[in-house]
């Protein structure tokens, strides 16, 4: 008896030390899980203070308008501090934007397909929004528009319905950054499988790592191999 009661004291003293480690990862797991959430939190309260203080900046002019078409896509730059840490390092040189959509309209007024993360959406994934409400979100003279390279109306319309399309279908973020995969999708992925994939309006390299480059980055998004620019706001 008073062997097996020692023998089981043993096992308790090898199996704390166990215990204490599960433990301790297990709450730098929940404090990490918990430093996140207050990042967004702090990032959302950020936004909404600077959406207010901006509300009245007109973003687009009349001007600037008149020269949209179905299918263009609208390059932003967000506010808050997740905003700024993507434009530092998505970018280069003095272009900072962050964030891409499509343009389409539904009876004669112009809205904005995109893709958007819980963390920074009340909606996971696809999404559409008015271009007013999109706009509010900008930063006052940081938005580029550009268009398919050489692409006609006929073209930007059939941009347009595909992100209709992939919009009815209610796919979810690609959190992951999986690429080549429309399961999930990010906001600059859906514009490379639309006129890529689905219209083949330009070939992008096969390298993985390039392909990479080119969809985890900004910078590509106003590069004039691929796109022409509409409106350029840095120019300014």
């Amino acid at each position: 008896m008073i062997c097996r009661l020692t023998a089981n004291i043993n096992i308790v003293k090898k199996r704390y030390p166990i215990k204490k480690v599960f433990l301790f990862v297990a709450a730098f797991f929940c404090l990490m899980a918990l430093c996140y959430k207050l990042f967004f939190i702090a990032d959302h309260n950020a936004e909404t203070l600077a959406i207010a203080e901006n509300k009245a900046v007109t973003r687009l002019n009349p001007t600037e308008m008149a020269q949209l078409h179905e299918g263009d896509f609208i390059l932003r730059k967000g506010f808050g501090y997740f905003s700024d840490i993507i434009a530092k390092n998505l970018n280069h040189g003095s272009i900072d934007v962050t964030h891409a959509g499509i343009l389409v309209k539904r009876n004669s007024k112009w809205f904005v397909i995109h893709a958007l993360s819980s963390d920074v959406s009340d909606i996971d994934g696809m999404q559409i929004q008015p271009l007013t409400d999109f706009l509010n979100y900008s930063a006052p003279g940081k938005i580029i528009i550009t268009r398919a390279k050489n692409a006609d109306e006929a073209t930007g319309k059939k941009i347009a319905q595909l992100a209709e399309s992939y919009l009815a279908k209610h796919i979810p973020f690609d959190h992951k950054g999986v690429i080549d995969d429309t399961s999930t999708l990010f906001c600059t992925e859906l514009i490379w499988v639309i006129i890529e994939k689905d219209l083949h309006i330009l070939t992008l390299p096969h390298e993985t790592e390039i392909r990479e480059k080119l969809f985890y980055s900004m910078e590509p998004m106003y590069n004039t191999d691929y796109f022409d620019i509409v409106i350029n706001q840095y120019e300014k």
